[in-house]
């Protein structure tokens, strides 16, 4: 019974999935006419095999890994009570929250409402470990996987659809950030949340290359100079260029205020 509720929930949530929705999928998969994803592009975007994202939709057992599953969930935005079900049914008991910094609860009210609240640009706050504590409406639009839980290195560093939403993923992305979080890494190495964060991204082979490469620029924060290109949700093929600027709080020294200025076209299909 168990493995018939998988099997209709995700083909459901498939043929119900948007393709508009996904950032990246015009470029990669180009414009697609009938509603829903194929079971080939669910896999691709979800950074595994045909069989293998095939397998799972079946209902047939397998050591799924957590990743993988939590990238189903994002790929066809599973609710939460579609995703508590087939993570029960998948393995065996209740998902765990994402992590939480500590630091969460230090954080004034002031400062949430501060972000929380911000209307013009995208405002996102994060903690040294770039676990985010509290964003705003915009930054969805730019990056609806923040929805989720998920530490920023984490996924920009490691996560396929990352790499599909991210342009020119290694040079403009991943160099510069694997560069900050090397810094960090260095600098709070007895702190074992950060120490988590950096064992995921090293665990992953192509991000592992980019840690142990010599050509890491040195930087400790984002480039307000230096403009980032993605793509958006519902805006196709189109790229898009970002700023980022990043501020310390005087009284959080630790945390980070992120401000994403207004994409920018860049170029259109």
């Amino acid at each position: 019974m168990g493995s018939l509720i998988t099997t209709r929930i995700l083909k459901q949530a498939r043929a119900r999935r948007n393709a508009s929705d996904i950032p990246g999928f015009e470029a990669a998969f180009g414009t697609r006419g009938a509603p829903g994803i194929t079971q080939s592009q669910a896999a691709q975007l979800a950074g595994v095999s045909r069989y293998w994202y095939g397998s799972l939709e079946a209902g047939r057992p397998g050591n799924y890994s957590d990743a993988f599953l939590h990238a189903v969930r994002r790929v066809l935005a599973l609710s939460d009570e579609e995703w508590d079900i087939v993570y029960r049914v998948t393995r065996g008991r209740a998902p765990e929250k994402a992590p939480v910094s500590h630091l969460s609860a230090l954080l004034p009210e002031t400062f949430r409402a501060f972000v929380e609240e911000s209307r013009t640009w995208a405002v996102y706050l994060n903690d040294k470990r770039w676990d985010v504590l509290a964003y705003n409406a915009k930054t969805l639009e730019y990056f609806p996987w923040m929805q989720y839980g998920l530490n920023v290195m984490e996924w920009a560093l490691t996560w396929p659809e990352a790499r599909r939403q991210l342009v020119n993923w290694e040079e403009e992305w991943a160099m510069p950030m694997m560069a900050q979080l090397r810094v960090h890494a260095d600098e709070w190495r007895t702190d074992e949340r950060m120490q988590a964060v950096t064992a995921t991204v090293r665990a992953d082979p192509v991000a592992r290359k980019l840690w142990d490469s010599p050509d890491l620029p040195a930087m400790t924060h984002p480039s307000s100079e230096r403009p980032r290109r993605l793509y958006l949700a519902g805006q196709g093929g189109q790229e898009f260029a970002v700023r980022f600027m990043a501020g310390a709080p005087l009284e959080l020294p630790s945390y980070r205020v992120m401000v994403v200025m207004p994409a920018v076209p860049v170029s259109s299909d």
